[in-house]
């Protein structure tokens, strides 16, 4: 039986895609209750259905990951410093979180928390790319940045769309989607990669 290395790479991208998908869930979720109108209910709802799918979706892909056969070899220095990374990337991450919704709080912008908020997302997802060889999380990093950007920059600050500002729903709704797509994209990569390491095994 053959070695199969990229075993923890599947689990990697279907684990990380569940993780997406339910905070999209969340993102998408929360931002079209806040709005409250009959087609956000309807809205709330296919999204609700698509995004349960994906995550159902994502646990077959993972339990197929995780059927594949170990690696015999023993788990390598480097390995271990790509977790190691990682732990600090999102470690940078939670401090921005703290440091800047502390800042904005005291200064009365709580407005521009989300935005912001969901911008460090975006820029902790640039080193995630490179650290775990999945280009597409630049461009989702990117589209983090650019929709909060442009949502404060474009629309007013007291602009509503349905019972909720704009500055406060739109941003989730659309970093929710960008996530949501960038979570299929990874779920495919590794079923695609299961099916060939499975027919690779001898």
């Amino acid at each position: 039986m053959k070695e199969i290395p990229e075993r923890r790479r599947c689990i990697g991208l279907a684990a990380g895609g569940l993780w997406m998908i339910a905070i999209s869930l969340v993102f998408i979720a929360w931002s079209l209750v806040a709005i409250d109108t009959p087609t956000a209910r309807l809205v709330l709802l296919g999204s609700c259905v698509l995004l349960g799918g994906l995550i159902l979706v994502s646990i077959v892909v993972i339990r197929a990951a995780l059927s594949l056969p170990k690696s015999i070899a023993p788990r390598t220095q480097v390995g271990k410093q790509i977790w190691r990374r990682f732990a600090w990337i999102v470690g940078a991450e939670i401090l921005g979180f703290g440091l800047v919704n502390t800042i904005l709080g005291a200064t009365n912008n709580f407005e521009l928390i989300p935005s912001l908020d969901l911008m460090i997302v975006g820029i902790h997802f640039f080193p995630l790319a490179r650290l775990f060889r999945v280009p597409r999380y630049n461009i989702m990093g990117l589209l983090f940045c650019a929709i909060p950007i442009v949502t404060l920059l474009a629309v007013s600050k007291d602009f509503a769309v349905g019972q909720a500002l704009a500055w406060f729903v739109v941003p989730g709704l659309g970093c929710g989607f960008v996530a949501t797509v960038t979570a299929a994209a990874g779920l495919r990569e590794a079923w695609k990669s299961i099916t060939v390491l499975r027919t690779s095994v001898v």
